[in-house]
C-alpha cells in the first residue's frame, strides 16, 4: 500500500498589527469588558451603581453600613470602583474594606472586588499603605462564603490558586513553578480558568515574571529557546512597568538586563540575536534606541554585551579571511590562519579586548551577510580594491593591533592608540589610510618606536610581535596566544637551543 506523504507546512508569521487596527482591536476589547460586567445586572442595577458611586463619593458610611447586607448593593458598590479607578483610590479606605468584609457577596460581587484587586495588584498600595493586605483579605473573606459549585468555574479557580493570587509573591513563586515544568503561561491561565484576568495588573506581572524566570533558569549557550520570540516581541519589550512614568523604564530592560548578565563569553547566536532585537548595537551610542534601551541598562551588563558584539566581529574576520584563503587556494594563508586565529581569540578569551571594530570591503561585507545572517553595522567600509579584503583593529588597552587579510602586515602600537581608526564616527578607510597614512601619523605624534609592523612568515611574525610587546613592559599570557606547538618551539627559541 503507496502512502501519501505530504510537505511539511510552512511556518506562518502573522506581521504586526498596523496602529489604527490595534485601536479598533482595543476599542472592541473595552467594548467585551463593559457587556462583561454588566452580565446579569438586570434593568436598575446601573441605576443602583450610580447611587452607590453617590454614596461613596459622599462617604456616607452609615449608609453603606446599612446596606451592606444587600448584596446587589454590595455588588453595585464594587462595580462602582471597578469602573471608576479614581473613585476607588479615594474611597477604598481601610474602614469601608473591614465594613465590608461583613457584607453579603454574591458570586457576581466576588467576581467583580476580585477583578478590582487584579486589575491594580501592587498598585493599590500607593493608594495607602496596608490597602493590598486588607483588600487581599476581603476578597478571601468572599471567596469562602460561596458554595462550592457543580462545576468548576472562576470562583472555583480563585479559591483555588489563592496562593497566587491574594499574595504579592505570588506571580513569582508561580513562574518559578511554571519554569520547573517548563509550562506556559498563557496555557495555565486557559486550563486554570484564569484568562479573563490576563490583562489585569496581576496577569502582566504573572507573565513578566514567567518570563524572567525563564531566562533565569536557561542556558545562554545552548540553541534557540521558545520563549525568545515572546519576549522581544514589541507589545512585550515596550510594555510599561511601574517605574515607567518616573524613569523611562519598560520590561524590555528588565529582559536586557536579565539576559545580559548571564557570565558567559560565547551565547547562542539566538540569545544574542534578541538582545540585537530588542535594544539593537550596545556600541552605537549616539543612535535614539541606545538611549532609549542601553542608557538604562547597568554598566556590567552593557559591557558584557558589548563583549558579546566583539566576539561576533571577530567570528565574522576570521571566517572571513578564511573564505578568502579557500577560495582563492591560498595554502600559505591557510595555514598561517590557525595562528592568527589562537592570537585573536586568545585576547578575547582573556578579556583582554576593549575594543574591536572591523573595516570591510564590500564584496566581503556581503559574504557575511549572506552567510552569516549578520549585518555588521558598527563595521567601517573599506574603499578601493581589492575589495574581498577584510581588516580588524583591535584595542587591548596598553596596546593595540590592526590586522588584515591579503598580505596585510600585523601592526602592534604601544601606549596611545592608532589615529582615527578607533573612532566611530570616521565610516570610510582606503588601504592607504591603513598601511601607510595612520603609521606614519602615530610615529610623528608619538615616535617610530611606539609601533612596529610584522610581516606574517612562519612563526617569526609572532615571535617578534610578543617580543616586541615584551620589550616595552606589556605583559601578556602568551601561552594563550599561542597553540601548544609553538609556545614550546618559542620557549626554546628564547632559551638558545636553536
Amino acid at each position: 500500500m503507496t502512502s501519501l506523504r505530504l510537505p511539511p507546512l510552512p511556518r506562518v508569521e502573522l506581521p504586526e498589527l498596523p496602529e489604527k487596527a490595534a485601536r479598533a482591536w482595543e476599542e472592541r476589547t473595552s467594548r467585551a469588558r463593559a457587556l462583561s460586567r454588566g452580565a446579569g445586572a438586570g434593568s436598575h442595577f446601573h441605576d443602583l451603581v450610580v447611587e452607590a458611586k453617590r454614596i461613596l463619593e459622599l462617604q456616607d458610611l452609615a449608609t453603606l453600613r446599612d446596606r451592606r447586607g444587600d448584596r446587589r448593593f454590595v455588588r453595585a458598590v464594587a462595580t462602582a470602583w471597578g469602573d471608576d479607578p479614581h473613585l476607588a483610590r479615594a474611597t477604598l479606605t481601610p474602614e469601608v474594606i473591614l465594613m465590608l468584609s461583613e457584607a453579603a457577596w454574591s458570586r457576581l460581587g466576588t467576581l467583580t472586588i476580585a477583578h478590582l484587586l487584579l486589575e491594580h495588584f501592587d498598585h493599590v498600595e500607593r493608594w495607602r499603605p496596608g490597602t493590598f493586605t486588607l483588600l487581599r483579605d476581603l476578597v478571601g473573606s468572599a471567596l469562602a462564603k460561596q458554595r462550592a459549585g457543580r462545576r468548576e468555574d472562576t470562583i472555583e479557580a480563585l479559591r483555588g490558586n489563592q496562593t497566587y493570587i491574594l499574595h504579592l509573591d505570588g506571580p513569582v513563586r508561580l513562574a518559578a513553578e511554571l519554569g520547573a515544568r517548563s509550562a506556559d503561561v498563557a496555557e495555565w491561565l486557559r486550563v486554570g480558568r484564569l484568562s479573563g484576568f490576563a490583562d489585569t495588573r496581576w496577569g502582566r506581572v504573572v507573565r513578566d515574571a514567567y518570563y524572567l524566570e525563564r531566562i533565569r533558569a536557561a542556558n545562554p549557550e545552548s540553541g534557540n529557546h521558545d520563549f525568545l520570540t515572546a519576549v522581544t516581541s514589541t507589545a512585550l519589550t515596550r510594555q510599561r512597568t511601574e517605574e515607567t512614568e518616573q524613569e523611562r523604564l519598560y520590561f524590555g530592560h528588565q529582559v536586557l538586563t536579565a539576559m545580559t548578565g548571564k557570565p558567559t563569553r560565547h551565547p547562542s547566536d539566538a540569545w544574542r540575536d534578541a538582545v540585537l532585537t530588542i535594544a539593537g548595537d550596545p556600541r552605537l551610542e549616539q543612535t535614539e534606541q541606545w538611549r532609549t534601551w542601553w542608557s538604562r541598562v547597568p554598566e556590567e551588563n552593557r559591557r558584557r554585551a558589548i563583549r558579546w558584539m566583539q566576539g561576533l566581529d571577530l567570528r565574522a574576520f576570521l571566517l572571513a579571511v578564511a573564505h578568502y584563503a579557500e577560495s582563492t587556494f591560498n595554502d600559505p594563508m591557510q595555514r598561517m590562519l590557525e595562528r592568527r586565529a589562537q592570537l585573536l581569540t586568545g585576547l578575547y578569551e582573556q578579556d583582554r579586548i576593549e575594543d574591536l571594530r572591523l573595516i570591510l570591503g564590500s564584496t566581503i561585507r556581503d559574504w557575511i551577510r549572506k552567510e552569516m545572517g549578520f549585518i555588521p553595522v558598527d563595521a567601517a567600509r573599506l574603499e578601493g580594491s581589492p575589495r574581498e579584503t577584510a581588516v580588524v583593529y583591535v584595542n587591548c588597552g596598553d596596546f593595540h593591533l590592526i590586522e588584515g587579510s591579503h598580505n596585510f602586515k600585523l601592526q602592534v602600537y604601544v601606549g596611545a592608540a592608532p589615529e582615527q581608526v578607533g573612532d566611530r564616527r570616521r565610516r570610510y578607510f582606503t588601504l592607504d589610510d591603513l598601511r601607510e597614512d595612520i603609521p606614519a601619523m602615530h610615529a610623528r605624534i608619538h615616535g617610530p618606536y611606539s609601533f612596529g609592523i610584522f610581516a606574517h612568515q612562519g612563526l617569526k611574525w609572532i615571535q617578534d610581535a610578543l617580543d616586541f610587546l615584551q620589550h616595552r613592559g606589556v605583559r601578556v599570557d602568551e601561552r594563550a596566544l599561542l597553540t601548544a606547538n609553538d609556545f614550546a618551539t618559542l620557549a626554546r627559541r628564547r632559551a638558545g637551543w636553536y
